[in-house]
């Protein structure tokens, strides 16, 4: 299967890194240079960071630049600190993210512009179209949970999240693989995206804790 345009990105990357043409600590070219040197688009550059952001390789500093990370070890092994992530861990992940996603959820049908509403609808029915050709979608996934809490207009509350968020990146595969939880999240991203379309905050807010609370019985269920 042909591989997506950011994951070709990031194979490149890696192998920047594992020649040592990338080192911790470095600052990285800008999106606009790093698209002219992958013959790629700035869009398709983005994805890719975005996905070695959540996996701990690069962090993306606004108004500073794009660094690679200082621990040398998440060259090789980016979930490496989370291989150790135990059930009780990923559950007070869960649990953090049900105190704020379903919030963030009814802020966003609230506050989200018409063009950032059209881009969470965009992001669930590209994660379908992901899951019927069989591909990754935990990019996508991410995408989705992090443009809704962009769209808040809360920037302290998704900030909180990103901080999750990464820390859950290693759970959040593992928990994807669990049966039919996938599908359960294609269905729930969709609902969530026509609320916030829809401007039903309460309506957002209650599908995002059921998706959630979700995934915590499954976890929950796996490790009993």
């Amino acid at each position: 299967m042909k591989k997506l345009a950011h994951e070709a990105i990031i194979e490149r990357a890696r192998r920047k890194i594992e020649a040592g043409e990338w080192r911790p600590g470095d600052r990285l070219p800008t999106m606009p240079q790093l698209a002219q040197e992958f013959g790629t688009s700035v869009t398709a550059v983005r994805e890719a960071l975005r996905v070695l952001e959540t996996q701990g390789v690069v962090s993306i500093e606004h108004g500073r630049g794009i660094f690679l990370r200082h621990d040398p070890a998440l060259a090789a092994d980016p979930a490496g600190k989370l291989r150790e992530l135990t059930s009780s861990s990923l559950l007070q992940l869960l649990e953090a993210r049900l105190v704020l996603e379903p919030e963030l959820a009814a802020f966003c049908a609230e506050r989200a512009t018409t063009p950032q509403a059209r881009q969470i609808r965009q992001l669930a029915d590209r994660m379908a179209e992901e899951m019927r050709d069989g591909g990754d979608h935990f990019a996508t996934d991410v995408a989705f949970h992090r443009t809704i809490a962009e769209a808040a207009n809360n920037p302290l509350l998704a900030q909180m999240l990103e901080v999750v968020s990464d820390l859950s990146a290693k759970g959040r595969r593992d928990t994807d693989r669990l049966p039919l939880m996938s599908e359960k999240a294609r269905h729930y991203h969709s609902l969530i995206a026509i609320a916030i379309e829809e401007r039903q905050p309460e309506q957002a807010r209650l599908l995002m804790k059921s998706h959630i609370q979700d995934m915590i019985a499954a976890v929950k269920q796996a490790w009993s």
